[in-house]
């Protein structure tokens, strides 16, 4: 089955879920009202039944969301600043059918970076500021939920979506919107990827692929001509 965000670029990618999360927390009773200014990645007031929060909207297409730690892990870019995070996330990476939206507290989210953060020095894992650190929505598949990198994993396990929607509908309804796509949403689609820019990996597979295509890059010359070798000691 193919992929239907396939042939898409990568704001229009990023916007149609966007468009995604800010439907669903309508349809939850939320009015959103986006909060501009310099150096503010995608953060909304959104306010139901009177109360007024701050929530920062992510997007995942691999059901992986990351936020930059600051201050060695004492501090979080963005996700210090809102009361809620209202992610958009597809049901499949390879063969995404839907997208899922989810609005979680704040506070949960950051307990559970704080978490991995752990973890993960504790493991001897290098982790840099300012960099994003990923944790997983689902627990991951093939690892074991006590490796590092699967700590603070599965916050979509203990919260029900809020809304389920069709690709293939969310393309036909915005597809108006999708070619008027602004400039503010490539400044706030660079902000977030900006954010998550650190690569992540669950297996030896994926690292050895980033690593030659960075080879490449560097280098002036075809993935394909890079080989690479791989040794491990114990």
């Amino acid at each position: 089955m193919a992929n239907r965000l396939n042939g898409l670029s990568e704001t229009h990618k990023w916007h149609l879920m966007v468009e995604a999360a800010k439907r669903g927390a309508k349809e939850h009773g939320y009015e959103l009202e986006r909060i501009p200014g310099r150096g503010l990645s995608n953060i909304w007031t959104i306010t139901k039944g009177g109360k007024t929060q701050r929530a920062a909207i992510r997007t995942t297409r691999d059901r992986w969301i990351a936020f930059p730690p600051l201050a060695k892990g004492t501090k979080w870019k963005t996700l210090d600043e809102v009361d809620a995070v209202i992610v958009a996330s597809v049901d499949s990476k390879e063969e995404p059918e839907t997208v899922e939206v989810f609005i979680f507290p704040a506070d949960e989210v950051r307990k559970r970076f704080g978490e991995a953060y752990a973890a993960r020095k504790q493991a001897g894992r290098v982790i840099r500021d300012n960099y994003g650190m990923w944790v997983a929505l689902h627990y991951p598949e093939r690892i074991s939920r006590s490796a590092p990198n699967a700590i603070g994993s599965g916050i979509a396990d203990e919260h029900k979506p809020i809304a389920v929607y069709s690709i293939e509908k969310l393309l036909a309804e915005n597809s108006d919107r999708l070619a008027a796509a602004s400039e503010d949403d490539e400044v706030a689609e660079a902000l977030e990827r900006a954010e998550a820019s650190e690569p992540h990996f669950t297996t030896i597979a994926q690292v050895m692929t980033w690593a030659r295509e960075q080879v490449a890059e560097i280098a002036g010359v075809r993935v394909e001509a890079v080989k690479l070798d791989l040794k491990l000691e114990y």
